[in-house]
């Protein structure tokens, strides 16, 4: 098959056609030399001859033709089934990582600054009537213990948020209640999508969906917001959007936050897009590949 692949292959096409045509040839100057071609004038039989290897040779070149861009077609289906199997596998180990530095933060400086705030606590009781000049900067001390707590935690909640453990869903729900609570901006949502999908980039959604809200809080001068999360066969889509002032600038201009997440979402294999137009709105749109439902369709094909 290899030699035969190998025979197939430009120049050796063009070679075989020349021999044959050649043969062709020799065979029309061999039946003029032989002699008046018969009355009936059916062709002779080296010239069938040659019509038929002919024949055969182009039916060859067009099998071996489509068979090529079928091993193509399926090659590059299998590089795109293995690109995406390797980077489900990496955001799969990016985030065990984060749980595994999340416990270890908590489990370990989280016990230590507590540990910290016990003591100082009660060093500031023993010493509050002896000194006021040391209770005062060890309150200032604790303050700042308390602020490094909360730090920690926040650092904690960003490597994986507490909320998603009752899913993707529950978790969007609670961030548009506080946000409807907090600036009093009203809220509606669309769900389309199996746990599954929404198991699949949760934290990436999560966060993009935290800081879509932060912006319209503080920028938008909003009345509505509406989440739309759905599953379209391979690729789950998210749209936020308000009716605010708009975005300044063309194309708009993106902050730290949104460009951190926009490269975020590049990196999960995803596209992020903002559209906005002054006076009319500003919504965000993250498109994001479903691994689970790319392989499932590889392999019923």
């Amino acid at each position: 098959m290899d030699m035969l692949q190998r025979w197939i292959r430009p120049p050796y096409r063009l070679s075989l056609l020349a021999c044959l045509a050649a043969i062709a040839v020799a065979s029309l100057h061999a039946g003029h030399a032989a002699g008046p071609r018969p009355q009936d004038g059916r062709p002779g039989p080296l010239m069938l001859a040659c019509v038929i290897l002919l024949a055969a040779l182009a039916l060859m070149l067009w099998r071996q033709r489509r068979l090529a861009l079928r091993l193509q077609a399926l090659e590059q289906l299998r590089a795109d089934a293995e690109q995406a199997r390797l980077a489900a596998e990496q955001n799969k180990a990016r985030a065990q990582e984060r749980l595994r530095i999340g416990r270890d933060i908590h489990d370990d400086l989280g016990q230590h600054l507590l540990t910290l705030k016990i003591d100082l606590a009660m060093l500031q009781t023993s010493t509050h009537d002896a000194a006021p000049l040391l209770a005062r900067q060890l309150a200032v001390m604790a303050r700042n213990i308390d602020l490094s707590i909360a730090a920690l935690r926040c650092v904690i909640h960003d490597l994986r948020p507490p909320a998603l453990d009752a899913g993707l869903q529950a978790a969007c729900d609670g961030l548009l209640a506080d946000f409807k609570r907090t600036t009093g901006i009203d809220c509606s949502c669309d769900y389309q999508l199996d746990a599954a999908a929404g198991s699949a980039h949760g934290p990436l959604l999560y966060h993009a969906l935290q800081e879509a809200l932060a912006n319209i809080a503080r920028h938008a001068r909003a009345t509505h917001v509406q989440l739309s999360l759905q599953q379209t066969g391979e690729t789950l889509a998210c749209r936020i959007s308000d009716d605010g002032v708009g975005l300044s600038g063309s194309p708009p201009r993106l902050g730290c936050g949104l460009s951190g997440m926009h490269e975020r979402v590049a990196a999960a294999g995803g596209s992020l897009h903002i559209e906005s137009l002054s006076g009319a709105g500003t919504t965000l749109r993250v498109s994001l590949p479903l691994p689970g439902c790319h392989d499932e369709a590889m392999a019923h094909r």
